[in-house]
């Protein structure tokens, strides 16, 4: 049978319903089982909106959500009402069972469109089914039909049928809210790519905020992921930092992600994310409302070009030199060509070790003292090869706009590799993006 073809459903509207012509047998012969049952669905379906009501009641009671005026969809009564006629129509009437199907379908969509919970509409509509179930056995009872025992043979059909409509309802439904939710996802994933890029259009960002449920002024930070082959792959899942909520844009092998911080600060967003084998990752600093989500990106990505090694998770607040070099690639590849050109005619071992000595003296504050202990080796040796380096380069490290320029050399030629100080940097690309 497919008498609960609805969760909750209604008055049929004031007139009577038409019963399907066929024989219904004499009062005098005991009715087979499927006459009986096709006796006591036309009692039912002349009883028609009274029938309804006392589905409907049955259903406040049993299912809170429905007894609830604010949660109850408005239309219950009429959803039970033409279920219940259809389900009773198809049971004395096969031919019928295409209204069941379209009605039952017709449910699904509905309340999955409304935003109902599926375990509450599909609660109601058990609940139909039972209670029709129980009519029709009221019904041979109370006018006579026969023996309610012969029922027990048509049971186990009416069961079926009413768990294959619940299949129905709930299929609908899913459909509906994948749909939904595919459309929704679409919609964030065009929005988020928009606000990213260069578009700054005030109306526009507005309601990108309404959509995405961000604040317009907010505090935001931008990390990109950037996979590095042959290994890397984009993260298939959004960390979860707690107080920040992050939203993703995958692009190719890298993720973009947005994260609006809240009162949160960025070392919430760093310390919360890991870069795993094959990846590396790039922060902004903090930015003032989703307009400047494009600048964030931006910084987002010279910060993940900064970095040197897989695992590594990149600041740009803390690597603002290095920024600077990598926005401009050509300029940064002239200045290591014109400071540490020289050192290129030395032997490459006698080379690398005056490049590790300035380095490990620059890092440690200009303490020939303190790069010692850090190479294993004498004070003096340090100031020897320090000469030496002023010697060859012509820079003196006593003088601060030399120190400044050889520091950003170094780093060029460390972000740019050797060919920038030799001069030999593809200018179309003098820079690896990660």
């Amino acid at each position: 049978m497919h008498a609960s073809s609805v969760p909750g459903s209604v008055r049929p509207r004031g007139h009577d319903v038409s019963l399907p012509s066929g024989p219904v047998p004499d009062g005098g012969a005991d009715p087979s089982p499927l006459q009986l049952f096709d006796r006591a669905c036309r009692r039912l379906l002349r009883r028609g909106p009274e029938f309804a009501e006392t589905v409907v009641e049955r259903i406040r009671a049993e299912v809170p959500y429905y007894a609830d005026p604010v949660l109850a969809p408005p239309d219950v009564r009429r959803n039970v009402g033409i279920g219940i006629r259809h389900a009773l129509e198809a049971c004395v009437d096969p031919s019928r069972i295409v209204d069941v199907e379209r009605s039952t379908r017709d449910l699904g969509m509905r309340r999955a469109e409304q935003g109902r919970p599926l375990d509450e509409v599909l609660h109601a509509f058990r609940v139909a089914g039972s209670e029709v179930w129980s009519g029709i056995i009221s019904v041979v009872e109370r006018d006579g039909l026969g023996d309610t025992r012969q029922l027990v043979h048509v049971a186990e059909l009416v069961w079926k049928s009413n768990d294959r409509d619940a299949v129905l309802v709930a299929d609908a439904y899913r459909q509906v809210v994948e749909g939904v939710a595919s459309r929704h996802t679409e919609r964030v994933r065009l929005i988020l790519a928009a606000l990213l890029e260069t578009r700054n259009e005030p109306e526009f960002t507005r309601n990108a905020a309404a959509i995405l449920d961000l604040p317009l002024d907010g505090r935001f930070a931008v990390a990109v992921v950037g996979a590095t082959p042959p290994y890397g792959r984009a993260p298939e899942s959004i960390p979860e930092i707690r107080g920040i909520r992050i939203l993703r844009h995958t692009c190719g092998r890298r993720d973009v992600l947005v994260a609006h911080l809240g009162d949160r600060p960025l070392d919430a967003l760093a310390s919360g994310l890991a870069a795993g084998p094959g990846f590396r990752i790039g922060i902004s600093p903090v930015v003032q409302g989703l307009q400047s989500l494009a600048r964030a990106r931006d910084m987002a990505g010279l910060a993940l070009r900064t970095c040197r090694a897989d695992g590594e998770v990149a600041r740009l607040d803390s690597r603002l030199s290095e920024g600077l070099l990598i926005s401009r690639p050509d300029l940064s590849a002239e200045l290591a060509h014109g400071v540490l050109r020289p050192m290129y005619d030395l032997e490459p071992a006698d080379r690398d070790t005056l490049f590790d000595t300035v380095g490990i003296w620059i890092e440690n504050g200009g303490s020939a003292v303190q790069a010692a202990r850090h190479m294993l080796c004498h004070r003096n040796t340090v100031l020897n090869r320090l000469r030496r380096f002023e010697q060859i380069t012509g820079l003196a490290l006593t003088r601060p706009r030399d120190l400044v320029q050889l520091t950003l050399a170094l780093d060029a030629h460390r972000l740019l590799g050797p060919a920038a100080a030799l001069g030999t940097t593809d200018e179309r690309n003098p820079l690896p993006t990660a």
